[in-house]
């Protein structure tokens, strides 16, 4: 009901509702953004983690690549680096290398080189394995 053009009458049961519907949306808008908060926050996490992740890989691979340059492996190579992370990066890269002749080849032909990446993401350590076969150096 209007008195006039800009005053407007409530009946009893109609008051109050405006309070209520203002606090539901409030309750919907906040939740509505906690979730989007922390999705965002999970998806900074998992790009942090994809990121060490790749520069492990590319650590590790260089790696490889140096010793595959060589075209053979010693057995009983064992060696361990601790390698710089890219520049401005905090976190530092651990690598292992571990050579053993295989079983698969009775002569000891084959090596089986064992290497690995380890590094801290923030609480968490992680590592990446690799294992490869490449033909044992001869002791000449």
């Amino acid at each position: 009901m209007f008195l006039n053009n800009r005053t407007r009458v409530f009946s009893r049961d109609q008051r109050g509702s405006l309070l209520i519907e203002v606090l539901v949306s409030v309750v919907i808008l906040s939740t509505a953004l906690t979730l989007i908060i922390q999705s965002m926050a999970a998806s900074l996490r998992a790009i942090q983690y994809g990121a060490g992740y790749t520069t492990a890989l590319i650590l590790l691979d260089n790696q490889m690549c140096d010793l595959l340059r060589k075209g053979t492996a010693k057995s009983g190579l064992r060696e361990t680096k601790n390698l710089a992370g890219p520049a401005g990066s905090r976190t530092g890269y651990s690598y292992s290398m571990r050579a053993e002749p295989s079983d698969i080849v009775a002569d000891n032909k084959i090596v089986e080189v064992d290497a690995s990446v380890a590094w801290r993401s923030g609480k968490k350590d992680s590592t990446v394995d690799l294992t490869t076969f490449l033909f044992a150096a001869s002791n000449e």
